[in-house]
């Protein structure tokens, strides 16, 4: 059968009884008050009334002496407002108790009921006709009474939602039969502990039976559910030995074969629960080396050792040595639904790999609520009577001892790196530092090593992002450019699984990587264009300066040109320019230097130059109009055999269009081979959006140049 089917059938099932549950609270005889025992008398003394009950009339703290009709007379007593008949010593006082609810309830089914009141201390008793009417609203039921149905509910469906998944499985069928008893022993006790006064006998003791039922139907499959969780400690047939003892001790506490519920009820109790606490450690050794398994393991033990510790030393183990119970046993019902919860996420092992840190942190803030208390107490009656400043004390004490060693114990139990930030970044760079290969592969494995300590480091696939493998067992690190995936198994030395948090550590520690690879490769890529950028300047701007020295004949302007060149030699090293130029004014100076330089080689000069202005061009403008008319030059002069070299240079829309024109040979096809100058012509122009183009012919070589112009002034 399908999963769905299953489970939707157990809501059903659990819905059904819970609402017949609710309709028997809701049939039961109502006078509209919250009753209580007087602490000092023990008689019982109204401590509200409902303004619409029978009883509105009745003021707080009303003490009610007696209750008669139906030809019955009774004496209210503390005894009637019991929580949990079981509460008592011998099975005589709790069959008195039943006698007594069966009596209450005949007389309040009555017409009309006489109560014998007493409204203050002192005054006469007086006596009070009301009816009480024959059903008890809904909003009346106390609140204690919807938690035990909702624990007892939530346990029921947790149990089937894990059996309709693993029906075949033993610890499954063992958990679903522990969730049936919790809801029978829930769903029951909440109808008797939520009366208002009285519940027939017979329903009172049938509810009584099947608390009890349910409560050792709980430790039969708790303690079978451990018998073969997470591993199998006994045989099929030897499963069945909880049922049969347990089984065998529900008859004597039925039978009343025992002096009363200390031995027949709550004894089973203690004992069933101190067999799973003693299971719970067997599994923890016999789980040794499953890291899985110890991890689920652990989380189980947490969830019973709290729960059961808490319900057994608060309900339970009073009632076993004669004393009052210390908390509510429907408010106790919420630790059978801790139990059962964490059972729940451990069968279904639900994110196993974050139960390390839920373990800690439970254990963590139980144990200091527990300390809080303990201190508290033994400082109110060793130390301090007033409760006030005991409990000030003990906070602090706790906050200034037991706080202060959280961190301490976490990287003890936890396992936490300690590897700090600062040499996590150290790590990061020096890997990113080394040239690829064995060496930068090896540091990826190091700092791997030290952030996690897994028993085994293999490569694997590549991945998009760090993800957790093997429901914890493993972590895959996704690789950085040259560094590899890895796919570490077994966190901490083989002592815990990987955790979210570890996948978030280890995205954080690929993010360094790639950044800081990412830094490398942009200062490497930014050396080389600085390289290219000195050769293109040297080439372009020194080699043809100095070209126009070597050809002067005048020693004069072979000076200047040589002092210009060892002044761009300047520049270009250290990427200075300078002064910024207005375009009038760089234009001069380069007109100076092509004259001389063309001069002293015959050729002659046609300056065309329509554009000009006061205001600073850009740094980068100005290196590129310089470097491409030296070279356009340089070329007419070395390649073209021209005679006349003409230099157009105007300004239009928002851009400078320069034009060399030669009148030598030119060329047709492919260019001639030469050195680097036509190429940085073109990267030039594309480095600042512009565009090149040549145009060649048997009447010459045309070069034309379009440059946008940035706005003047702006600096490099």
């Amino acid at each position: 059968m399908a999963p769905a089917p299953t489970l939707l059938g157990a809501v059903l099932a659990g819905l059904v009884l819970a609402l017949a549950m609710v309709i028997l609270a809701a049939r039961q005889p109502w006078l509209g008050l919250e009753l209580g025992a007087d602490p000092d008398s023990g008689a019982v003394q109204v401590r509200a009334a409902d303004p619409s009950g029978p009883a509105a009339s009745l003021p707080p703290g009303t003490r009610i002496l007696a209750l008669a009709g139906a030809g019955e007379r009774i004496l209210p007593g503390a005894v009637d407002l019991v929580e949990e008949p079981d509460t008592v010593d011998t099975y005589a006082a709790m069959n008195d108790v039943f006698a007594r609810q069966r009596s209450i309830a005949r007389i309040l089914q009555g017409q009309e009921i006489t109560l014998e009141v007493v409204a203050e201390p002192g005054q006469a008793p007086s006596r009070v006709a009301i009816s009480p009417a024959p059903y008890r609203p809904l909003s009346d039921l106390p609140a204690i009474f919807w938690l035990q149905l909702a624990v007892g509910l939530t346990g029921f469906w947790l149990g089937a939602w894990i059996w309709s998944l693993q029906r075949g499985q033993w610890p499954a069928r063992f958990l679903a039969l522990a969730g049936t008893g919790l809801m029978i022993s829930a769903l029951t006790a909440a109808v008797y502990s939520g009366r208002e006064l009285a519940l027939g006998g017979a329903t009172f003791r049938l509810l009584s039976g099947a608390n009890h039922a349910g409560t050792l139907l709980f430790g039969v499959g708790m303690i079978g559910l451990f018998l073969c969780y997470p591993h199998r400690l006994v045989g099929r047939r030897a499963l069945a030995l909880p049922a049969i003892v347990l089984g065998a001790w529900l008859a004597v506490d039925q039978l009343q074969l025992v002096e009363g519920p200390p031995l027949g009820i709550h004894l089973p109790i203690v004992l069933s629960m101190a067999t799973i606490l003693v299971l719970v450690g067997i599994q923890y050794r016999v789980t040794r080396g499953d890291l899985v398994a110890r991890t689920s393991l652990t989380w189980l033990g947490l969830s019973v050792a709290i729960g059961s510790g808490a319900f057994v030393a608060l309900v339970i183990m009073p009632n076993l040595l004669g004393l009052a119970p210390i908390l509510s046993q429907g408010v106790g019902f919420v630790f059978f639904l801790l139990i059962y919860m964490g059972v729940a996420l451990g069968v279904a092992r639900f994110r196993l790999f974050l139960l390390d840190e839920w373990a800690f942190r439970t254990l963590f803030y139980v144990g200091g609520v527990l300390l809080l208390l303990g201190v508290d107490a033994i400082f109110v009656y060793v130390v301090l009577e007033d409760r006030v400043p005991a409990f000030a004390l003990s906070l602090v004490l706790v906050g200034c001892l037991y706080l202060p060693m959280r961190d301490a114990i976490g990287r003890r139990f936890l396992h936490r790196s300690t590897l700090t930030p600062a040499r996590l970044f150290r790590d990061v760079v020096d890997i990113a530092l080394t040239p690829p290969g064995a060496d930068q592969i090896a540091g990826w494995h190091r700092l791997l090593a030290k952030a996690f300590d897994p028993l085994r480091i293999t490569p694997c696939v590549p991945q998009d992002r760090a993800a957790l493998a093997a429901e914890g067992l493993a972590l895959v690190v996704p690789g950085a450019g040259p560094v590899p995936a890895l796919r570490l198994e077994h966190a901490s030395g083989g002592r815990r699984l990987f955790s979210p948090r570890d996948v978030e550590f280890a995205a954080e520690i690929c993010a360094m990587l790639r950044d800081a690879m990412e830094s490398r490769r942009a200062y490497e890529k930014g050396v080389a264009e600085e390289r290219a950028r000195i050769a293109r300047d040297i080439h372009d701007n020194i080699g043809i300066q100095l070209m126009g020295a070597l050809h002067s004949v005048e020693p004069e302007s072979k000076n200047r040109m040589i002092c210009d060149s060892l002044s761009d030699l300047r520049d270009i090293i250290s990427n200075a320019t300078g002064r910024a130029l207005s375009l009038d004014e760089m234009l001069a100076d380069l007109r100076v230097q092509i004259a001389d330089q063309l001069e002293a080689s015959g050729l002659a000069l046609d300056w065309q130059v329509a554009a000009g202005g006061q205001g600073a061009l850009p740094l980068q403008l100005t290196h590129a109009l310089r470097s491409v008319i030296r070279e356009a030059v340089h070329n007419a002069i070395r390649h073209a055999g021209a005679s006349r070299v003409t230099i157009r240079l105007s300004e239009r829309h928002g851009a400078i269009a320069l034009g060399v024109t030669d009148d030598g040979t030119g060329w047709t096809g492919t260019p001639r081979a030469g050195g680097n100058g036509m190429a940085n012509m073109h990267r030039r122009a594309e480095a600042l959006g512009g565009r090149l183009q040549i145009r060649s012919g048997r009447d010459g070589t045309t070069i034309l140049v379009e440059l946008p112009l940035l706005s003047r002034g702006q600096a490099a």
